[in-house]
């Protein structure tokens, strides 16, 4: 029998594990909470190599947290491994069974291998594995006690709890945010369609006389020039009134059976020259090859136009040593229900990003941070998803660049 707390360096273990336990109870925000775990873990069993991999309710994949990577690492919530961990309820001690490797898919063992992974542990909540946590050697080259495997169970039993709440807590807020802002672009859009309405007919006026009266100047001279300017702005208005129409009165879906992946293609190679002229490099990787599912082709490839179009208006002050990138992936979501689930749809630049304070507004109608723009493009994309029954979500690093991953109901 052992006393866990009776020597010195029990004693700083005890005085870390208070500060976790704190942190537990303080820190309400995800990543941070996550970072101070790893960093616990660390100084308790000091390793060459740590990561967590936590379930992603989207797509159904544990992904490892808190990577920079473009295709970070990840472990497929229905393979191998995952399934031995919730078999055994134990965690996987690599060096003891080298053998048990072999077991595991090549995608798996990879992903171990690229890690230096020596220990495995589940992080269990209500029967259910919510996280996985892979651990290198230790940086002193020995084995790991007993001692040492019991007090990371415990440490992992209540982190997994703590970061358990935390993800439950983003996902309602996430999803109350989203109900707010469809209540909100409804309303929106009914004080649109009155304001167009009201609009629409003195502008078709004003817009008749000046091009009656503009007949009676020389297009050279000050007073012509005048009226050609006025007909510009009047036709500027004259597309903001429409902008307004489409997004408060938007089309009925014409919906057929759409491939995704020739629907990408079909876009980039519409604004081909655009790409080549902002010198613009496209990525584009599909992970499934069921890429069909029922909508409005055409105005899904409205939406993926905005998307890319913006993205290329994001990189454009990009330097040399900024590379100007677009990555687009395709793959599959969480199960929706028995018959449907989840098509994921990510469009990710490489350009300035969108500022905290600002990332709330893009869907707004009216909210641009371009020169020019009415700022009515990702409003009415955002209609179009939602009319399709699926949903628009975006997520911004500045200085880094900007994701925008569109979910759509695909029938399996």
């Amino acid at each position: 029998m052992f006393h866990l707390f009776s020597t010195p360096h029990h004693i700083e273990l005890k005085q870390l594990l208070s500060e976790f336990n704190r942190s537990l109870m303080l820190i309400a925000d995800r990543q941070l909470l996550i970072k101070n775990f790893l960093s616990k873990v660390n100084q308790i069993t000091p390793v060459e190599s740590i990561s967590l991999f936590l379930s992603d309710e989207s797509t159904e994949k544990y992904k490892e947290q808190g990577t920079e990577e473009k295709n970070p690492p990840y472990l497929s919530g229905r393979g191998k491994l995952v399934s031995w961990l919730a078999v055994n309820e134990r965690p996987l001690i690599v060096s003891e069974s080298p053998s048990l490797l072999s077991y595991f898919s090549e995608e798996e063992q990879e992903v171990l291998k690229r890690l230096k992974a020596e220990i495995v542990y589940p992080l269990n909540v209500m029967n259910r594995i919510s996280g996985i946590l892979v651990m290198g050697k230790k940086v002193n080259g020995k084995r790991f006690g007993k001692q040492e495997l019991e007090l990371l169970s415990l440490l992992l039993g209540q982190a997994a709890f703590a970061i358990e709440h935390a993800s439950l807590y983003e996902i309602q807020r996430d999803r109350l945010k989203r109900m707010y802002r469809t209540d909100r672009l409804a309303v929106l859009g009914e004080l649109a369609a009155g304001a167009a309405h009201e609009i629409k007919n003195p502008l078709t006026s004003i817009r008749s006389t000046i091009q009656y009266l503009s007949s009676d100047f020389d297009p050279d001279t000050e007073k012509g020039q005048m009226m050609h300017e006025l007909l510009n702005e009047t036709e500027r208005i004259n597309k903001i009134v429409q902008g307004l129409l489409s997004f408060a009165r938007p089309s009925e879906l014409n919906t057929t059976e759409v491939n995704l992946e020739q629907l990408i293609n079909q876009t980039l190679l519409l604004i081909n020259n655009t790409l080549k002229k902002q010198q613009v490099e496209v990525e584009f990787e599909y992970f499934t090859e069921e890429t069909t599912i029922m909508g409005d082709a055409e105005q899904l490839k409205q939406v993926c136009l905005n998307i890319i179009l913006n993205a290329v208006e994001a990189m454009k002050g990009n330097d040399e040593s900024h590379p100007r990138t677009l990555y687009i992936s395709m793959e599959h979501g969480a199960m929706i229900d028995a018959r449907s689930r989840y098509l994921l749809l990510s469009f990710e630049d490489t350009g300035k990003g969108i500022d905290e304070k600002n990332i709330e507004n893009v869907f707004n109608p009216f909210f641009t941070t371009k020169e020019e723009g009415t700022g009515l493009g990702l409003a009415i994309c955002y209609g179009i998803i939602n009319r399709h029954k699926g949903e628009l979500e975006v997520r911004s690093t500045p200085g880094k660049g900007t994701c925008f991953t569109i979910k759509l109901p695909q029938h399996v």
